[in-house]
């Protein structure tokens, strides 16, 4: 269930992901700043490759996978027991410059959906394969919303600031 692009300075997917979410308050870590209207966020954080944690201050290297989960608890409206998410992502330098820019990346499930269960596990993978300036950093901005529900959505970004 991945689409990968790949564009000049960034390795980009976009994924649906199961995994057992550890029961906790809800957490929105990384410097993650959330829009939400219409779900609720349990969680939302970066991690690397094996789930292994993005340190606070979201220092990266060059070619290294940040990946972006967020864990819902409700949003989307079921339609015949399935969901139909909709997700892009937009990656700028720290002068507005568009280095990617992604389309729907969900749009393989617009005639199946997606079962109620998986949507409520998204992902989106980003690497910064090439940066001019590394006293710098890239605002990776980001948009879930429900097809079959235009009120929902979720806006959000964050900063990557490579090592």
């Amino acid at each position: 269930m991945k689409n990968y692009l790949r564009h000049g300075f960034v390795f980009f997917s976009i994924m649906l992901f199961y995994e057992v979410a550890i029961a906790q308050s809800p957490a929105i870590s990384n410097g993650i700043k959330l829009n939400v209207k219409g779900f609720t966020v349990k969680e939302a954080y970066l991690v690397f490759d094996k789930d292994v944690k993005v340190p606070a201050g979201n220092k990266v290297k060059v070619n290294q996978d940040v990946i972006l989960k967020i864990i819902l608890t409700t949003g989307f409206k079921e339609v015949g027991g399935k969901v139909f998410p909709g997700g892009k992502e937009k990656i700028a330098t720290i002068t507005g410059e568009t280095i990617m820019e992604s389309g729907d990346l969900f749009t393989d499930f617009d005639k199946t959906g997606v079962s109620p269960e998986a949507a409520k596990y998204i992902a989106f993978k980003a690497a910064i394969t090439d940066v001019k300036n590394k006293k710098s950093y890239v605002l990776v901005s980001f948009r879930v919303w429900d097809k079959k529900n235009a009120a929902n959505e979720i806006t959000g970004s964050y900063k990557m600031y490579i090592q």
